[in-house]
């Protein structure tokens, strides 16, 4: 690598963060975070409710996957809507909560007004908070992280002009798609363009989107899926923020508690986070749109910040789109894409330091996908290979705004915005066979221990029900649920080579012999 601004940024941020540190909070803020000995994650929680475990099954898988994995966070969905699934609506009035559900604030200390922490009165299901509870509190007994995403509002805080994701597909226009380009601004194509002059081995032809690695929409049987995109109103942004609230103060119990929390869902694509009717999703985003869109996002991250219990990070969350152009995505979801690296531009004007948050990352795509692209000065899409890319312009970024910041108590070593977190990315089995995915794992896994400010990563789906098809699952059918046969699959032992104790130390762990990664 040529000596650039960027190098630079990369090994001094390596440097740093190669200090031996004390893993999860040291104190009571989120700049007290360090970074944990594995960054390998979990999420596990399609197989954990679909299969009911109960309390004894649960401690029993959870002491298998510390004894041969170590993880260090476990995510969940945690969908707004399955909390407040009642026919009530929120109110600043107490209300009678019908059977299975209760009041929260409990009365009218727990309201703003009085010194509490909510906006408004609302129900809240009894059976959703004890399930969460149950999670959290397994998870504290073995000592890992939660991690919660946070999506899908209720159907009362929707605007019913919200298009959701469409039902079928749609094709975009080609031409949309090519004249979008020159919706680039010339401050963003300059970026873009000295991160492609400074790692130019990296610079191969131009690869288009497509849907080889995207996958389907998963259905939540008990929701209202094809809404579940759709940003809340501005009306009901109070009660999205009362259910962050919520989170912290009625399913924390003491070490039993969320530690991160993640906001939406891949932010700069309207399949996942749609802003209409604010703006037209439909069509390719204009610039005032584009600002539309991340004022609104920016507004959710601050409310969230505002109000979770800490310490705990807020998390933005991104796709590996990094560098194209406001688009609709050619996919065929018929739904735009405002590019991540526009998003999160964005998101540095609105949110600086003055907010504090962290950003997720998606990693789909091939093992080797180096989607970079010269042309036009657009860094198209990242992958395993690049993602310290992404990673070190987060760091540049961050560097630049504590330098316009005389007198700010944060650094390069404690500032939220250090951390990222790739939370979802995997491959379908029906792609490939076991042992290819297994190899990919353990490369992927290698990338991510080369990019120091990655904190944590999970794949999609770690084991999914006997009841649902198990494509996207990480371990595949027959392996029980105490985990007591995993090491029969070459995809759990792959996983498994991440623990602290194996990677780079022992020459036997799977990824070592097999993939030739994490030896000693």
């Amino acid at each position: 690598m040529k000596s650039t601004p960027l190098a630079a940024a990369i090994i001094a941020l390596a440097a740093m963060l190669s200090l031996p540190c004390k893993a999860g909070f040291s104190g009571s803020t989120a700049t007290s975070y360090s970074m944990n000995a594995n960054k390998m994650g979990l999420d596990d929680q399609a197989f954990i409710l679909y299969e009911a475990l109960d309390q004894a099954t649960l401690a029993a898988r959870n002491k298998k996957l510390q004894q041969d994995m170590a993880p260090s966070v476990h995510r969940y969905n945690m969908f707004w809507n399955s909390f407040e699934s009642s026919s009530s609506i929120p109110s600043d009035s107490p209300i009678s909560c019908e059977r299975g559900y209760h009041m929260v604030p409990s009365d009218s200390s727990g309201l703003k007004a009085n010194g509490g922490l909510y906006n408004r009165y609302r129900c809240i299901s009894l059976g959703q908070e004890k399930q969460t509870q149950k999670l959290l509190q397994a998870d504290a007994a073995i000592g890992w992280e939660s991690a919660a995403i946070v999506w899908c509002a209720p159907v009362y805080a929707r605007d019913p002009a919200c298009l959701g994701q469409p039902q079928g597909s749609i094709e975009s226009s080609p031409d949309e798609y090519s004249d979008a380009y020159a919706n680039f601004t010339d401050t963003q194509t300059a970026i873009s363009s000295l991160i492609s002059d400074q790692l130019p081995v990296l610079i191969e032809s131009y690869q288009g989107l497509d849907n080889s690695t995207e996958g389907g929409i998963v259905t939540e049987s008990a929701l209202d899926s094809s809404g579940c995109s759709c940003v809340p109103t501005d009306e009901f942004m109070p009660d999205f923020q009362d259910f962050m609230a919520y989170l912290g103060d009625k399913t924390n119990q003491g070490t039993a508690r969320w530690d991160h929390y993640i906001v939406w869902n891949e932010c700069a694509n309207a399949f996942w986070t749609d802003m209409s009717p604010r703006i037209d999703v439909t069509k390719v985003v204009t610039p005032e749109g584009q600002k539309i869109w991340v004022d609104v996002y920016a507004n959710m991250i601050k409310l969230a910040q505002a109000v979770v219990q800490q310490p705990a990070l807020v998390y933005v969350s991104t796709d590996r789109w990094w560098g194209v152009p406001p688009v609709l995505t050619k996919w065929k979801i018929g739904r735009a894409h405002m590019g991540t690296q526009n998003l999160l531009l964005g998101l540095w004007d609105a949110l600086g330091l003055e907010t504090e948050w962290s950003l997720v990352v998606h990693v789909y795509g091939g093992i080797d996908s180096n989607e970079m692209n010269g042309e036009n000065g657009i860094v198209n899409a990242y992958g395993w290979p690049t993602l310290y890319i992404v990673a070190a312009w987060q760091q540049q970024q961050l560097e630049a705004a504590i330098a316009a910041t005389p007198g700010t108590s944060y650094t390069v070593d404690n500032a939220p915005q250090r951390i990222v977190a790739a939370t979802e990315q995997g491959w379908e089995a029906s792609q490939t066979d076991d042992a290819t995915r297994a190899k990919w794992m353990c490369q992927a896994f290698d990338y991510g221990q080369k990019v120091p400010n990655l904190a944590w990563m999970s794949w999609f789906d770690f084991q999914l029900p006997t009841q649902v098809p198990d494509d996207w699952s990480t371990i595949r059918g027959g392996i029980d649920a105490d985990l007591d046969n995993a090491m029969s699959s070459v995809t759990y032992r792959a996983i498994a080579a991440s623990n602290p104790s194996k990677w780079g130390k022992d020459s036997s762990n799977y990824c070592c012999a097999s993939a030739g990664v994490g030896c000693p």
